[in-house]
């Protein structure tokens, strides 16, 4: 998630003398393999069908990150260090931020007083809500900013209209890629087309109103994002229902027009709320009554 929060000098520099997590470098190889591996889980097979230069890009950033939860190489260095344009870099990195994996701040440019270079938060560090307290985030409002346009949610569609695509039957596969990955084409993939790893149950509740994969996919990424700063144990296939229940409370907001944002911020902000209150019970559950203390095992 991109937040438009320009860092301080001083504060940047307090990140930076922070006591370090990792004490040596098992423990920092350690950690630097948890935040890759839940980048290997974004990505699935498709992490080693990878450039090689790509993945060692990652790796490097996940490394980079293990010491105190934050790394900020710029996209030019890793491209010229592994052999990939920028542009492959900020993809990678747009990708990581969608899906709740890293956010990202920005250092002030010392000479226009305007954006400089980033410094990427990894969501799965232990000290990721520290520096989230620290710098004062508001990740429900940012949320926002992360979307251009509110998405409109569309009614289920007659059978009988079927939509008139430009043909694509004359295009080589170089030029079909491109086709298809060209952001402001009118081509736009079903529901079909999700990622395995979106669980059934999310994607047949929000399929019927969004006929849009990508649409589904980013949801999806504010559920990941929600559960992984809630802090519930409970693994995140255990809440699916919570997250379907999210969905429908947000699409009942929206069809009482209570919506004044844009439709995604909402559906995080129900969800932090949800996921709140499932926390507070597990934490209930795990606490020991004294009214039923057991003497016997004492």
């Amino acid at each position: 998630m991109p937040i438009t929060r320009m860092l301080t000098a001083e504060e940047f520099n307090y990140m930076k003398n922070y006591q370090s997590y990792t004490e040596d470098h098992s423990q920092h190889q350690s950690m630097k393999r948890k935040l890759l591996k839940e980048i290997i889980s974004l990505y699935g097979d498709k992490f080693y069908r990878l450039h090689d230069g790509t993945r060692k890009a990652l790796d490097r950033l996940c490394w980079f990150g293990a010491e105190k939860g934050f790394c900020f190489p710029g996209s030019t260095y890793l491209g010229k260090t592994y052999e990939k344009s920028k542009g492959t870099i900020d993809r990678h990195l747009s990708e990581l931020r969608k899906q709740g994996l890293i956010v990202t701040v920005y250092r002030r440019c010392p000479r226009n007083n305007g954006k400089g270079n980033p410094v990427h938060l990894f969501v799965n560090h232990p000290y990721f809500k520290y520096w989230v307290n620290y710098l004062q985030l508001n990740l429900a409002k940012n949320v926002e900013t992360d979307v251009e346009a509110e998405k409109d949610v569309i009614p289920c569609e007659s059978k009988e209209e079927v939509s008139k695509n430009s043909s694509t039957y004359n295009l080589s596969l170089k030029d079909l890629n491109k086709y298809i990955r060209k952001e402001d084409i009118s081509v736009k993939l079903s529901p079909d087309y999700v990622p395995s790893f979106i669980p059934t149950p999310f994607k047949q509740a929000v399929a019927p109103f969004f006929r849009n994969a990508d649409d589904i996919y980013n949801l999806w990424g504010k559920v990941l994002l929600t559960y992984k700063i809630s802090g519930l144990e409970k693994p995140i296939e255990d809440l699916v229902p919570i997250a379907v229940q999210g969905f429908r409370e947000t699409l009942f907001a929206y069809k009482r027009k209570r919506i004044k944002t844009v439709f995604e911020a909402y559906f995080f902000g129900t969800l932090r709320g949800l996921f709140s209150a499932e926390r507070r019970r597990e934490v209930q559950q795990g606490s020991v009554n004294p009214l039923f203390y057991n003497f016997l095992e004492a």
